[in-house]
C-alpha cells in the first residue's frame, strides 16, 4: 500500500484542479440574457424569435406561444464560449431539445432537435436559432411567462401548425 507524503499530494491536486478547470459548469449562467434572432429550419431559419434565460430555464416565444413549457437548461463556459443544452417539452406538439453557443461578441448559434412520437410514426426535424445578445430588451422572468401561457390557446394560433 502507498501512502501519498506532502510531495505526493501537490501534483495529484493540481491534476484534479486541472481535469475540472477546462469547464465551469453553472445552472443558471445565461439567467438574465434575453437573444433575439430567428428561428426554423436548420437551412433557412425564417421567423422572428427571442430566447429567454431566467432562474434555470429558458424558453422561445414562439415555443411557449405553441404551449412548449419553460425548460431547465444546464451551461458550461468554455474556451469557445457558454455551451448550453436544455428541453422545451408540449404535450401535444413534441419535444424541442436545444444544443447552444453563446459567444463572447454576443452571437449565440443553436441547433435544435424537433421530436414528436404519434402511435404510428415518429417525427423529426432539425431547427436552428440564430441571433444576438438584445441587451436593450427587458428580460421576462419564469414566473409572468408562466402566468401569460396559462391564457395562451395554441390551437388558435396558426404558426403552430408547423409543430
Amino acid at each position: 500500500m502507498t501512502v501519498l507524503g506532502p510531495r505526493g499530494l501537490a501534483p495529484l491536486t493540481m491534476l484534479i484542479w486541472l481535469s475540472c478547470s477546462c469547464a465551469t459548469f453553472a445552472d443558471g449562467l445565461l439567467d438574465g440574457r434575453v437573444f433575439t434572432g430567428m428561428i426554423g429550419p436548420a437551412d433557412n431559419p425564417d421567423l422572428a424569435d427571442s430566447l429567454h434565460f431566467d432562474d434555470g430555464h429558458f424558453w422561445s416565444d414562439i415555443c411557449t406561444r405553441c404551449g412548449f413549457v419553460p425548460g431547465d437548461y444546464t451551461a458550461e463556459t468554455t474556451e469557445k464560449g457558454i455551451v448550453f443544452r436544455g428541453r422545451l417539452e408540449s404535450d401535444s406538439r413534441g419535444r424541442f431539445d436545444y444544443e447552444g453557443l453563446v459567444k463572447d461578441d454576443g452571437t449565440i448559434q443553436v441547433s435544435i432537435r424537433w421530436e414528436k412520437t404519434r402511435w404510428y410514426w415518429t417525427t423529426r426535424r432539425e431547427i436552428a436559432f440564430h441571433g444576438t445578445d438584445a441587451e436593450r430588451t427587458q428580460p421576462q422572468t419564469l414566473n409572468h411567462v408562466r402566468l401569460k401561457m396559462s391564457s395562451v390557446d395554441p390551437g388558435a394560433n396558426p404558426l403552430c401548425a408547423r409543430f
